[in-house]
């Protein structure tokens, strides 16, 4: 008996702890509401360079209902992209302790009919300790900060996109 009343109790508080997230409004985070004429998008990249965020960028937007690269509808373009890495902190001997690593973004989106309805510039930063006795452990950790740089932008530019207000027809 004491097993079933252990069970009984454990499920009792479990559904009142979902009540009372669902009552206050908590949700998990999912796919961002995406209007209808938002759901075509073309998305450019500059042309003389190889956009590290680009496949990034459309996964993020497909993820949300988006489809990317249709030749119509709107308009993402990716104006410029920058990557930086200096110096944060020294150590005692003069070398280098921490990293601080930058990437910019600047995009544009038109409508359908190639008016601009936003330009905006995005960063992300982050700084990481550098050990110049482990290089290779160095070298894939900043590799793996501007891989989350890039999904923290993505983010970024998906939420303006999402919380444009499509054109009445």
């Amino acid at each position: 008996m004491n097993r079933c009343q252990n069970r009984l109790s454990a499920t009792l508080l479990l559904t009142v702890c979902c009540l009372m997230l669902s009552a206050c409004g908590f949700h998990l985070r999912g796919s961002a509401e995406i209007a209808e004429p938002l759901r075509q998008l073309t998305l450019v990249t500059p042309e003389r360079s190889r956009s590290q965020l680009e496949p990034v960028l459309r996964r993020q937007l497909e993820a949300n209902g988006i489809s990317v690269n249709t030749g119509s509808g709107y308009l993402l373009k990716i104006i410029s992209e920058s990557r930086s890495r200096r110096e944060a902190t020294l150590g005692a001997n003069a070398d280098i302790d921490e990293y601080e690593l930058t990437t910019k973004v600047k995009f544009m989106v038109k409508d359908p009919q190639g008016n601009p309805l936003l330009e905006r510039e995005v960063l992300a930063e982050r700084t990481y300790d550098y050990d110049a006795n482990k290089e290779t452990a160095s070298t894939a950790q900043e590799a793996q900060l501007y891989l989350e740089m890039d999904q923290q932008l993505a983010i970024q530019i998906m939420r303006f996109y999402a919380n444009l207000k499509p054109a009445s027809p």
